[in-house]
């Protein structure tokens, strides 16, 4: 059986995991006990999982800030009636030109 440290197993799970290989023939392949790879997986997963959860602490709450979108300037309309009619500069010509017709015929 090889053994050695936790740096030679995390290569060896590495050399496994990219293998698409079962445990049992990357252990027999490679000498080593199916048992110990399958063990030294869950152990690194479990090592990595703990660093995670220690490293970066998770907030049950995020904040962002939100803006307001860029104002643009508006148009203003004033009927010969008085009547004002405020619009946004990207206004859409045909809808306004309804609209100031109806207003014109209201007269």
């Amino acid at each position: 059986m090889a053994n050695g440290s936790r740096k030679v197993w995390a290569e060896r799970v590495a050399r496994w995991n990219a293998s698409g290989l079962t445990a049992a023939e990357f252990a027999r392949r490679h000498d080593v006990v199916e048992g110990s790879l399958k063990w030294w997986k869950w152990k690194l997963g479990s090592l990595a999982r703990a660093q995670t959860k220690t490293a970066t602490p998770m907030s049950p709450m995020t904040f962002v800030e939100m803006t307001s979108p860029a104002r643009r300037d508006s148009l203003a309309v004033v009927l010969e009636s008085g009547v004002q009619v405020q619009v946004p500069a990207d206004f859409d010509e045909a809808t306004l030109a309804r609209l100031l017709d109806a207003l014109e015929r209201r007269r």
